[in-house]
């Protein structure tokens, strides 16, 4: 009789696939590392630069960034972290527990359960927290050079970023566990619905701390501390968020004792909840697989039905690509692990848009108030250029082994194109245009700026369409099924990278010249302005044109190429 394996065996397992990704890796073309490593440069270069400049803000307003206050931003960044690495985790487990051949192999040999889930859970964990190491590193990098830490900050914060996401990733796997197990009929829309609830909770928590700081007068000190005393709960001594920020306040200040007590707490704690999602892997994993695949699969047409007209507001579509539209959105909407992610991430920027007036006493000044709201208008660029790769350029794809049903269609190869391009179009639009709108109405900028803003989203929102659409054709792997991994593959990569390019570019065209008028003239915009601004437009619609028609082309010859 076999032993029962331990988690050894599926250590060699994930070390044993690891290596095998590297030696691919290393057998392809120098271009996928160099762009995925000046991705990734670029991001974490951009956040560090951002990070150092805040500090240096609040070094100037005589804030000391060893303070109560500096560290209660800590507080409040490290619990924002946990929290959006709870619900992430949660909804990639799902699809590795739940709907993976990979898990269904595994369960089908003596295995037992907890082990199954500890081997998927580490997938998991891994992917979700790729974003805490863009994000959360540079800004503790450049704490560390601010406040001038010692070697002792440098050596303890990757230990503290091990513990970081261990606690949360826990959590949100028993969140999911427990869902599936009790909640298994409508089990995706109770996690997409419970982390909505979750993110617009605490976001209007901090709103209401803030809502009397429009109304502050400078030195305020009772308005100032209600408003800190609102979101004081993010220094609780009993969250570990609070534990992971004091610790490395700690280790910057060079006192190792209760650096190295806080360590202990976090990661004994993150260990203790892993132990427990464990437990309850063992109790209802099985039971949670085993309702899954005995729930009847009913026909429901018309619980949603109604968002099935939003495609029919794009005009000037022939029949198929109006069908090939309908079918992707209906693919995407059925799927929350595709947008549960993505609507955090809008649901925080109208958080932060709608709170733009509440941050500041009195008037805002005019020099904020043009540049907030070009840097705005660049997050919901970059938002959208991440979401056009990671949701756009992996459809063609996602067609699979089965892509020879649609080459039996009469349905032309620059129709898939077409379609998958004013798929993405009406997605962009129909979420950055009203984002963009809110920013620039909390700014309270002039007519003329809001008309430029629009303008230049509408161009953004076509070129990285174009540009995802196209290029997912011109790269297409057809034998892979997750879509994150479509996206963060060769041809996801140099996507991204080109995607980039064209969003900085088109934002230094359309949009900085009306700013940097606008700069120059504070009272009264200049007469130059104005044909500067319409130049810049101009050549901002020649860039999109180019890379909106190029990768249709591109990709439609790339598809009449192939065999289907």
């Amino acid at each position: 009789m076999n032993a029962i394996p331990g988690l050894d065996v599926f250590a060699r397992l994930k070390w044993r696939l690891t290596r095998n990704q590297l030696h691919t890796l290393r057998g392809e073309n120098w271009v996928r590392p160099a762009s995925i490593a000046f991705s990734s440069l670029l991001v974490a270069g951009f956040g560090f630069g951002t990070s150092l400049a805040g500090f240096a803000f609040l070094r100037q307003q005589k804030l000391p960034l060893g303070g109560d206050i500096v560290g209660l931003l800590l507080d409040l960044f490290f619990l924002t972290l946990a929290t959006l690495l709870c619900l992430s985790t949660g909804l990639i487990l799902f699809g590795s527990l739940f709907d993976s051949p990979e898990a269904s192999f595994l369960l089908s040999k003596p295995v037992p359960d907890d082990r199954v889930f500890a081997h998927q859970f580490a997938g998991a964990l891994l992917f979700s927290s790729a974003a805490l190491i863009l994000l959360a590193l540079p800004l503790l990098l450049a704490y560390g050079l601010s406040t001038h830490a010692g070697i002792l900050y440098y050596l303890l914060l990757p230990v503290y970023f091990l513990s970081i996401p261990l606690l949360p990733g826990s959590l949100g796997a028993i969140l999911c566990l427990t869902l599936v197990r009790w909640i298994p009929r409508r089990r995706k829309e109770a996690l997409g619905a419970l982390a909505v609830l979750i993110t617009l909770g605490a976001l209007i928590w901090i709103g209401m701390g803030l809502r009397n700081l429009r109304f502050a007068k400078s030195g305020d000190e009772e308005v100032l501390n209600e408003v800190l005393g609102h979101v004081r709960f993010a220094s609780s001594a009993w969250l570990p968020s609070h534990w992971q920020s004091q610790g490395l306040r700690q280790a910057a200040r060079g006192q190792i004792e209760p650096a190295l007590r806080y360590l202990a707490l976090s990661l004994s704690t993150g260990l203790m909840a892993f132990c427990l999602a464990g437990l309850v892997a063992r109790a209802w994993y099985r039971i949670g697989v085993d309702r899954l695949s005995q729930q009847e699969r009913r026909q429901n047409t018309t619980r949603f039905k109604w968002l099935d007209s939003i495609p029919g507001l794009v005009p000037g579509l022939s029949v198929q690509e109006r069908a090939l539209l309908l079918k992707d959105f209906r693919t995407f909407r059925r799927d929350v692990r595709q947008w549960g992610q993505g609507l955090l991430f809008l649901v925080m920027l109208a958080f932060y848009f709608s709170s733009l007036r509440r941050m500041f006493p009195g008037d805002i000044p005019p020099a904020f108030r043009n540049g907030l709201s070009l840097l705005n208008m660049a997050v919901v660029g970059m938002l959208l250029c991440a979401s056009c790769g990671r949701f756009v350029f992996p459809l063609v794809s996602l067609e699979g082994r089965r892509v020879w049903l649609l080459g039996l269609t009469p349905v032309s190869r620059l129709h898939w194109v077409r379609g998958k391009y004013f798929f993405s179009l009406l997605l962009c639009l129909l979420f950055a245009l009203p984002l963009v709108a809110l920013s620039d109405s909390m700014l309270e900028l002039p007519p003329a700026g809001f008309v430029v803003h629009q303008f230049t989203v509408i161009l953004l929102a076509s070129g990285l369409s174009g540009l995802a659409a196209g290029l997912g054709a011109v790269w297409p792997s057809f034998q892979e099924k997750d879509p994150s991994r479509i996206a963060v593959g060769y041809g996801g990569t140099l996507s991204l990278v080109i995607s980039l390019t064209f969003l900085l570019a088109c934002l230094t065209t359309a949009a900085l010249p009306w700013h940097i008028a606008r700069a120059v003239g504070v009272d009264q915009f200049p007469a130059w302005g104005w044909p500067v601004t319409f130049a810049g437009l101009m050549v901002g619609g020649i860039l999109a044109g180019i890379a909106t028609l190029f990768p249709l082309h591109a990709g439609r010859v790339r598809l009449d190429a192939m065999e289907f």
